[in-house]
């Protein structure tokens, strides 16, 4: 069985492309983060960016933005 699943391979048939795509809802709540870092308040060293972090945009790059955004600020302090 093992071997079966190690072998399986997926063939996505296509996308509905970026006019239907979202993003996840939930993650590490913002209150837990430093605005400026995205280092976590109550671990020192820990950092949250992009969809891991309950942040929701509108279509159209947003999240996209985000997810650049956060991780930059964070790279700017580790």
């Amino acid at each position: 069985m093992a071997k079966h699943l190690e072998e399986w391979q997926l063939k996505p048939s296509g996308t509905e492309g970026y006019r239907t795509a979202e993003v996840t809802l939930c993650g590490v709540d913002t209150d837990q983060l430093s605005s400026k870092t995205m280092e976590c308040k109550t671990q020192p060293g820990l950092y949250f960016v992009g969809e891991v972090v309950d942040v929701t945009g509108h279509l159209g790059g947003y999240n996209f933005q985000w997810a650049w955004a956060s991780g930059y600020a964070a790279g700017l302090f580790v």
